[in-house]
């Protein structure tokens, strides 16, 4: 079988150089610090396991990824580790396995969204928590070069980009919602500034839709009625 793209760019990945700080990484923590102990989590993309490592010893940390190199970090943390790629294959779990499903920064690199929303939802317990988060193309930059500069906004699905889905707060929720998740938190982790750098994360929590990066805490309602052969719905 041919690799997808994703594979191929998951081949050159160094764990060493992926490091983990910054608003979206602290308040993902907090949102997941706030969960009782002995959680089983899932986190989806784990990469080398940075952004969850700290709850190795409070909670049963599971960790999916396309990089052999960056699980190998995973697996140091504390995670236990399954190598997948979910463009094309699904999650090496059972239904229902998850009390926790964190997702970062991921839904982006994926051609068919609806696909991977639904095995998320498949694996998540009823009632289960999920903590999204995704890169937000409506920021005041976004839109300053699309109007001024004629270029896709920051972290859209431009030509050689690694994205293949553009995001707003909106369409994630949306999204969500298709595949029965509550939307029952919503906010951003900063506004990113030219050589300044994330900026005004007090300010990101209350304008998520102007954030850099919008970070959702859901519950699964039900089971996602995924069919790849019917439209989920109409934008609201």
């Amino acid at each position: 079988m041919k690799p997808s793209d994703l594979q191929v760019q998951a081949a050159d990945m160094d764990p060493d150089l992926y490091d983990s700080s910054g608003p979206r990484e602290n308040k993902v923590r907090k949102i997941i610090g706030a969960f009782p102990p002995g959680q089983k989590i899932l986190d989806v993309g784990c990469a080398n396991g940075a952004m969850l490592a700290l709850f190795a010893k409070r909670h049963e940390l599971h960790g999916a990824d396309i990089s052999a190199p960056m699980l190998s970090g995973a697996a140091r943390a504390g995670f236990q580790t399954v190598l997948v790629d979910l463009e094309v294959n699904p999650l090496p779990y059972p239904d229902k396995t998850f009390d926790v499903l964190f997702c970062g920064e991921n839904i982006e690199h994926y051609v068919n969204t609806d696909w991977v929303l639904s095995e998320l939802n498949r694996v998540l317990k009823p009632g289960g928590r999920l903590v999204f988060t995704f890169p937000n193309i409506r920021t005041p930059i976004g839109v300053a070069m699309l109007i001024f500069a004629d270029l896709p906004p920051m972290f859209a699905a431009r030509y050689r980009a690694s994205h293949f889905r553009d995001f707003t707060v909106r369409l994630a929720k949306w999204a969500l919602s298709n595949h029965n998740f509550s939307v029952d938190r919503c906010i951003g982790s900063a506004f990113y500034i030219p050589k300044l750098g994330d900026c005004g994360a007090w300010l990101a929590e209350w304008i998520p839709s102007w954030s850099s990066t919008g970070i959702v805490l859901g519950t699964k309602l039900k089971d996602s009625a995924y069919d790849p052969k019917t439209v989920l719905g109409e934008l609201p």
